[in-house]
């Protein structure tokens, strides 16, 4: 933990600058709170399933926490590090719904927060969660595909029905847009690392093996294959191998 970089982004300082400046800073410290406590969720099931925390850095909606780990992790393990944030805040409606937690402003902005974060939409964790189930049904490539289509039609949603809100909203919209983007112009990098990944590495866990012709390169995450090569059976390491010569 002690190597663990967090960092506030600039939205986030700026947000708590103006609650400061305008009398609302309990407010951004329960929010800052709950952010916090959701980032401990995703700590906590990180470490759990034996990975390295590389940095987080707190938004005004939660924290990207940037895991050292392989494009190519088992699907229930990526699932997990997604839901996990929602679940340590599940903890605190719960307490709230039996009485232990009795502050409102706390309690509502929790339920927000919560369910704010299950939006699909780049980076928060909704979008996360639904690129593995993605995953479930399509080869990787085109999981990304959908990841990035799935948060740009969200992003246009959330904006139709908040585009008379304050200048903060703007801001937040700004920010999906920018992270979105990101994956975008990163979408090929992102799939050939992930290729990358099955050729160079050993320690892979893969759930299912499957037989597979010459084809073109559609590689589905948690799946191992094995090729008709020339009449022969060999890996997918090897056939990797030939293809990137």
């Amino acid at each position: 933990m002690k190597n663990i970089k967090i960092k506030f982004n600039n939205l986030t300082l700026y947000l708590l600058l103006i609650a400061l400046l305008s009398g609302y800073i309990k407010n951004a410290l329960i929010i800052l709170f709950i952010i916090l406590f959701h980032e401990c969720g995703h700590i906590f099931i990180t470490i759990l399933l034996g990975y390295k925390i590389k940095s987080i850095e707190l938004f005004p909606f939660g924290g990207i926490t940037k895991i050292d780990k392989y494009l190519n992790t088992p699907i229930y393990y990526d699932l997990l590090i997604a839901i996990f944030g929602v679940i340590f805040q599940s903890i605190i409606f719960f307490l709230g719904k039996i009485n232990i937690i009795q502050n409102e402003m706390l309690l509502s902005y929790n339920k927000t927060i919560m369910l704010f974060n299950l939006l699909p939409i780049i980076p928060l964790d909704g979008s996360k969660i639904l690129f593995e189930v993605y995953n479930l049904f399509f080869d990787y490539n085109k999981a990304l595909k959908y990841y990035v289509i799935t948060s740009i039609l969200f992003i246009i949603i959330y904006l139709f029905f908040n585009y008379k809100y304050a200048l903060n909203n703007y801001l937040m919209i700004g920010l999906f847009l920018f992270k979105t983007i990101e994956i975008i112009k990163n979408r090929r990098i992102i799939h050939h690392k992930f290729i990358l990944e099955r050729m160079l590495y050993d320690d892979l866990n893969f759930s299912h093996l499957k037989n597979k012709n010459e084809l073109p390169i559609k590689y589905y995450k948690d799946v191992k294959y094995y090729y008709n090569y020339k009449n022969k059976i060999i890996s997918e390491k090897e056939y990797l191998s030939k293809i990137y010569k």
